[in-house]
């Protein structure tokens, strides 16, 4: 979700126009970053706390070049979520709804026949399904691993292929084809 899909978001529950919602939650945004920069801290119970943090001075690497490059201290914005924001986002993953996070959670709202309703349960309908799939790295380890339990096997069967390519024989009805490294061959 971008800024306007939020700002659309928010006309519709909020049953206002979007210009109306666009300058609310630019006031919000706005007040945030103006009391973050003044060093105040900033917390939405239930939602998070915005507030500053103070980087050291650090030697970092420039991916590159490869030099090192001496990175300033400074003051950097930090948000730590809140627990009732934790709960929910877990209870959305796991599609469970037992245990304490609903308990923390709060009564959810009746459901409207709108299009932001309709496009949270396809939301919550594909993160069960990508919850449900096997991550991708897990597969190329596992070949990895049964490539290394094969001791090869893989490799030497793909060299294999390739020379029966090269006794196939080219249009011209001579082995080793027609292109340009057949002809040097010969």
């Amino acid at each position: 979700m971008n800024k306007t899909e939020l700002i659309e978001a928010v006309a519709e529950r909020a049953g206002s126009e979007r210009a109306v919602a666009r300058r609310h939650v630019e006031a919000v945004f706005d007040a945030i970053v103006d009391s973050v920069t003044a060093g105040e801290r900033v917390l939405v119970t239930g939602f998070g706390t915005f507030d500053r943090a103070a980087r050291p001075a650090r030697t970092a690497r420039n991916p590159r070049t490869g030099q090192t490059v001496e990175v300033a201290a400074g003051e950097v914005p930090r948000f730590r979520f809140g627990q009732t924001f934790r709960n929910r986002v877990a209870q959305g993953a796991d599609g469970a709804s037992g245990g304490t996070a609903a308990a923390a959670a709060p009564a959810p709202a009746p459901a409207r026949a709108t299009a932001a309703a309709a496009v949270q349960e396809e939301a919550a309908a594909s993160a069960e399904v990508q919850a449900a799939k096997p991550p991708k790295k897990d597969k190329k380890a596992k070949k990895a691993k049964q490539a290394a339990a094969d001791g090869g096997k893989a490799r030497k069967e793909t060299k294999t292929v390739k020379n029966a390519k090269a006794g196939k024989t080219g249009k011209d009805g001579k082995k080793g084809g027609s292109g340009k490294k057949a002809a040097k061959a010969r």
